[in-house]
């Protein structure tokens, strides 16, 4: 007689929370109360899910592949395994030979070492499953049971061959069906609404030998085993199949066929009622440690963090993102209103779950804690920003490719409000962490990415607010340049690796000293020994500003006009920074001027482009691009009426029909109706020719004569807009082209997008007046309230919007704002002790300091704003200072 059975207690698990247990032919498996499944046992077929070197595992081992999941069921077959999440996917791995895992791919064919999403199953909303020897049934939502792999006994419930490897619906089940369970052979179903306990397959019995068959037989048909009748004063309360014998449990009262499910241990989750009560309780009582308790199992596991917030599953329907984010947020908020649990809350997530982030989880349903946490305020709070953010960062730089695209993916699927949050918690750690956010920087890197694919946030969102005051430009442009020149290989370049996060008056800061600094070297090299002159000056005469200008640059070297700029006017005022706007103001208002004929404007409009036939010569354009980069570099806003097309062609991009729209509204509203409107060679009268700029041209070889019909005008009309903005103009752009890049250096300048370019050289005229008045200062006796002020900005704000850009005019030497003082114009009052009533207004342009007399009437006030806004031309010295 053998020894009885000796039960032992499993050291391993002793101090971990155990709730489901599943058991195979030789391996067993178990569920943890934080999502943790074991495995232990036999490897032979990858039942264990531990990988192909693990051929047994003699004491329990957490299959990692699955951490992170919200694990609903753990079922152990013969030597396959599956795991049941709580989103309703299914896992399987192990022993595939008969399909029992219902993996179709080749890779698959015989087994699987480690858990494998089973994508057959994802649509069917599987609520339960149950293996057999070779083969597995699963239970849907809605009472379905759907069957795979051996099918040697008819152990699947219908007529096939003897190795189904696809899910198939058992049909000949008499009504929806609450419960299923698999013994070695046979397969049992309760069908509730006719209270029938089903089986089919090779059960206990028959008295056969076990032995696979070689065909498909049908041994042992469907069999009711109880029904309603067997049962007068019970319902079936629970069945259980085993090889040798198959059980049912019944519990007492009135006959009903209502729905008897099998209710199984669940993981710790948040509930309503949870969180009210850890809301309620009373530091120090025993219910108090309960809650610490259950805060900790939960705050602690990505796998239940995730399981509470997992949207309510509906048949037939999934969703690209299976957690509620808007009711995690909320129940976030609530909780951390309260001191200790949000001090509990912060522990939790930096001593245990961030370090458990499941970073190279291939599965979606793992990867969700990614998309929660962003929610939490803890996560928000600067105080936490390096012992969570970062280390929240770190854990999505350290992911495998294939991990990081189904986080990806996720991101596209967020809501606006959620993935600016995501946005925003990153960027707060930025501006706490300067010297260690490469992580940050790269995660935000990621987002940024999926941001240009689906839109969902402007491109300011990535700014890093307040970079142009603290960031170290200098020392950046030296990192470049070091690169560039691959003296230092890998050299960490942040404008190079996340130009994203940079605003325009960074990236204009970051041109202007690049540029410079390359310069800078280039005449240490030459030069080392012989002194330069630190600064560039142009002296021009006011009426002949663009010969004198022009002459001067082209006698210049490149290095000299990289210099920080003074200009003189003669007879008028000494070079100096202060009228470098004014400087910059007359010269392309000149060269701008239709008149001058530098440019011409279709259509008589108000944008100007380069002609066909130039009276001027090609260097002309060279020196207006070297005049057009002068001007970017020292931050001046030029009114220069170029459509977007230029900034496209300055960067590399082609124009196309929607810019020829913008600059010929008439020209390419005619090409849209070509494209609108059905042709027919018999009554065209547009051919492959051209007529611009009062110039005919052919837009391919013996255009005249080929018509433009249905299957070619689309290639017109490309070559239409082609001719306008390359053909036509090629030499003298290229002129233009090679002037701005002789001083704006392409390496910095391709992170600009056109519009940004744009706005950059032509500055933004998007006044915002009222603003304006609020960043005023005010000195020398004055302030806001003082009668003479209150004057002055009652009779400022009843101005025309073009007299008011005269007055800008007039005060700063610019009628428009540049990007960097955009927010920032304002005007600084004094009252000059000399000045009397009769005197006129004087501004000091290189400071925007304007002097205004005491006026005493609203009448004297709008006489001396007319004076000086019809009479901005010219300067008064400097020198002359107010007592």
């Amino acid at each position: 007689m053998s020894n009885p059975a000796i039960l032992r207690k499993i050291k391993a698990l002793a101090s971990i929370k155990i709730i489901q247990v599943s058991c195979g032919d030789f391996h067993s498996l178990a569920l943890s109360e934080d999502s943790q499944v074991f495995s232990w046992g036999k490897n032979s077929e990858g039942q264990l899910g531990l990988g192909i070197n693990t051929p047994k595992q003699a004491i329990p081992e957490r299959v990692r592949s699955l951490e992170g999941i919200p694990v609903a069921q753990v079922a152990a077959g013969g030597a396959h395994s599956f795991a049941l999440g709580l989103s309703g996917t299914c896992f399987g791995w192990g022993s595939n030979k008969s399909g029992q895992l219902a993996l179709t791919r080749k890779k698959f064919n015989v087994q699987s070492y480690k858990p494998v999403s089973v994508g057959a199953l994802k649509t069917l909303d599987v609520t339960y499953i149950s293996c057999g020897h070779e083969h597995t049934a699963v239970l849907t939502q809605d009472g379905r049971v759907f069957t795979f792999g051996d099918n040697g006994f008819g152990q699947l419930g219908y007529e096939s061959s003897i190795h189904v490897r696809e899910p198939k619906h058992v049909e000949r089940l008499d009504g929806p069906v609450s419960q299923i369970d698999c013994g070695s052979y046979h397969t049992l179903a309760y069908v509730y609404t006719t209270g029938q306990v089903v089986a089919f397959g090779r059960g206990p019995s028959c008295t056969s030998n076990p032995t696979q068959p070689e065909t498909p037989r049908d041994i042992c048909d469907m069999t009711c085993l109880i029904s309603a009748e067997d049962l007068e004063d019970t319902q079936v309360k629970h069945i259980f199949a085993g090889m040798y014998a198959d059980f049912v449990t019944t519990q007492k009262g009135a006959k009903s066929r209502g729905v008897s499910k099998k209710t199984l241990p669940k993981i710790s989750q948040i509930k309503e009622s949870l969180l009210k009560k850890w809301i309620a309780v009373t530091i120090g009582s025993d219910e108090y440690y309960l809650a610490k308790s259950e805060i900790a199992v939960i705050f602690s596991s990505p796998a239940c963090l995730t399981g509470s917030f997992l949207k309510k599953r509906v048949n037939g329907k999934n969703t690209s993102i299976d957690v509620d984010l808007k009711r995690a947020g909320n129940n976030f908020k609530k909780l951390t209103q309260i001191e200790w649990i949000s001090s509990m809350i912060n522990t939790c997530l930096e001593e245990r779950l961030l370090k458990a982030l499941p970073s190279h989880s291939p599965h979606q349903e793992a990867l969700l804690i990614f998309l929660l946490l962003p929610e939490c305020p803890v996560m928000n709070d600067t105080k936490n920003s390096r012992s969570l953010v970062i280390s929240f960062a770190k854990a999505i730089c350290e992911m495998s490719q294939q991990s990081l695209q189904v986080l990806k993916q996720c991101w596209k699927s967020l809501q606006a409000s959620s993935l600016n949050t995501l946005v925003q918690m990153l960027k707060t750690a930025v501006y706490g962490h300067y010297y260690t956010i490469k992580p940050l920087l790269e995660t935000l890197r990621e987002v940024h990415e999926v941001n240009k694919v689906t839109c969902q946030l402007p491109e300011s969102t990535f700014y890093i607010d307040g970079f142009l005051h603290f960031f170290d430009f200098w020392g950046e442009c030296h990192k470049m340049i070091l690169r560039d020149e691959n003296l230092e290989e890998g050299m960490p370049c942040i404008f190079y690796d996340f130009p994203f996060i940079f605003d325009l008056p960074c990236r204009m800061q970051l041109l202007q000293m690049y540029s410079r600094m390359k310069v800078l070297k280039s005449e240490e090299m030459t030069y080392p020994t012989q002194g330069q002159a630190s600064v560039f000056k142009l002296m021009v005469r006011r009426p002949h500003i663009v010969e004198d200008t022009l002459r001067q640059l082209s006698q210049a070297e490149v290095s000299d006009l990289l210099k920080p700029l003074l200009v003189g006017f003669i007879n008028e005022i000494r070079p100096e920074t202060g009228v470098i706007s004014e400087f910059f103001h007359c010269i392309f208002e000149e060269m701008t001027n239709p008149k001058y004929g530098l440019f011409m404007y279709p259509d008589n409009g108000p944008y100007m482009w380069f002609p066909t036939n130039p009276k001027f010569k090609k260097k002309e354009y060279y020196l207006f691009g070297i005049l057009c980069g002068l001007s970017l570099l020292h931050f001046n806003a030029a009114n220069l009426p170029f459509p977007l097309a230029l900034y496209k062609k300055l960067l590399g991009r082609k124009p196309s029909l929607e810019d020829l729209k913008e600059l010929s509204p008439v020209v390419g509203k005619n090409l849209q109706v070509i494209l609108s409107q059905k042709m027919d060679d018999t009554d065209a009268m547009v051919y492959f020719s051209i007529y611009w700029d009062e110039n005919t041209a052919d837009l391919v070889t013996n255009g005249k004569s080929i018509p433009v019909n249905q299957t070619n005008k689309k290639e017109y009309v490309s070559k239409y807009v082609d001719y306008i903005f390359n053909d036509s103009m090629k030499t003298i752009y290229e002129e233009f082209h090679r002037g701005f890049y002789k001083l704006c250096d392409w390496k910095t300048v391709q992170f600009f997008r056109p519009e940004e370019l744009k706005t950059a050289i032509i500055g933004n005229t998007d006044y915002d007046w009222k603003q304006f008045e609020m960043n005023s200062v005010y000195t020398s006796g004055y302030d806001k309230s003082h009668p003479t002020i209150r004057l002055f900005w009652v009779a400022f704000h009843k101005l025309s919007l073009a007299e008011k850009k005269k007055f800008l005019l007039f005060l700063t030497g610019n009628d428009r704002l540049s990007v960097r003082n955009l927010s920032v114009t304002r005007i600084v009052f004094r009252c000059p002790t000399t000045f009397s009533e009769n005197d006129s207004l004087r501004s000091l342009t290189c400071h925007n300091i304007l002097d205004l007399p005491q006026y005493s009437t609203m009448k004297r006030m709008r006489k001396a704003l007319q004076v000086a806004i019809n009479n901005f031309r010219g300067f008064v010295s400097p020198e002359t200072e107010p007592q």
